[in-house]
């Protein structure tokens, strides 16, 4: 069973509180303040995520962790969203990620934190929701279960996927077990078959490497042959169906992410959730490290 611990980060003059979940050798840190996400998951004191410090510690958008992309995946077309008629911007994975949450509760057996509309949120997305995200810790796996509930009087549309960032040696010392439908590097228009196995190389001219996966089975495993790490993402395939590995050049990350909406389906009918007033959904899937 876990232990729930209270701490801080503080560094470079920021200082927030976090809560940390140990069973043994694992431990799992997570940071309301900074868009309710996981910020370290270790084994015996070595450290699987990735935290860039002063990406983590500023006001931009969390590029290390584990951020919780709501209401959207990526960036719709024109960087808006259409409701009603009426165009409302909305920047790259929405906005969970940039908010602070509210801790409902923290014990041993669970961290649960919430995350309600507020004026900032109304201006981009019109609706009423609540988020609740639930963090447990058994061994080497994390489990990561977020609940929407759709809190107002009209169908609430959106998208959700996780974003997390896991530390590698270097991207050539990383390899895939992946099995899924289709892999590109963009998700508009017919998707070629994927080709076994996928990898993630460097693109020539590229301050990026992206791959984007449909039909994604259960889990998805990366190996890294120079620090020996092993990362297993296990999901449920009728909830993230879809699936993104990212690297960006000269960091030492690559992100393997379970979404289940691309960067427009929010504005596209029959591509993303909708729940009726009073409904909720809960999107559950888990991190192995070993």
């Amino acid at each position: 069973m876990s232990t729930l611990t209270n701490g801080t980060y503080e560094k470079y003059g920021v200082r927030y509180a976090t809560l940390t979940l140990t069973d043994g050798d694992y431990a799992l840190t997570v940071t309301p303040e900074k868009g309710g996400m996981a910020t370290s998951f270790t084994k015996a004191g070595e450290e699987y995520l990735w935290l860039r410090d002063k990406n983590f510690e500023s006001t931009d958008r969390p590029r290390c962790g584990i951020p919780i992309l709501f209401p959207s995946c990526s960036k719709p077309d024109n960087g808006v969203h259409i409701f009603d008629g009426a165009a409302y911007p909305m920047e790259v994975h929405g906005f969970a990620d940039l908010l602070p949450w509210q801790v409902k509760k923290a014990d041993d057996t669970a961290i649960e934190l919430t995350l309600a509309p507020n004026g900032l949120t109304k201006f981009v997305y019109p609706f009423d929701f609540l988020l609740t995200m639930r963090y447990t810790l058994e061994g080497p796996t994390a489990t990561l279960a977020l609940t929407v509930e759709n809190t107002g009087a009209k169908v609430l549309p959106f998208s959700v996927g996780f974003h997390p960032y896991f530390g590698v040696s270097k991207l050539e010392n990383v390899s895939f077990a992946i099995d899924a439908a289709t892999c590109s590097e963009d998700a508009k228009g017919e998707q070629p078959a994927a080709v076994q196995p996928i990898t993630l190389t460097r693109k020539e001219g590229s301050a990026d490497s992206i791959r984007l996966l449909t039909g994604v089975k259960t889990p998805m495993v990366m190996t890294d042959a120079g620090n020996g790490h092993k990362v297993t993402v296990a999901f449920d395939q009728d909830v993230f169906g879809k699936g993104v590995l990212w690297q960006q050049d000269a960091e030492s990350f690559v992100c393997m992410e379970p979404w289940n909406g691309w960067a427009n389906s929010v504005n596209e009918a029959g591509k993303h959730e909708e729940l009726n007033p009073g409904e909720s959904k809960t999107f559950t899937w888990s991190v192995t490290i070993g």
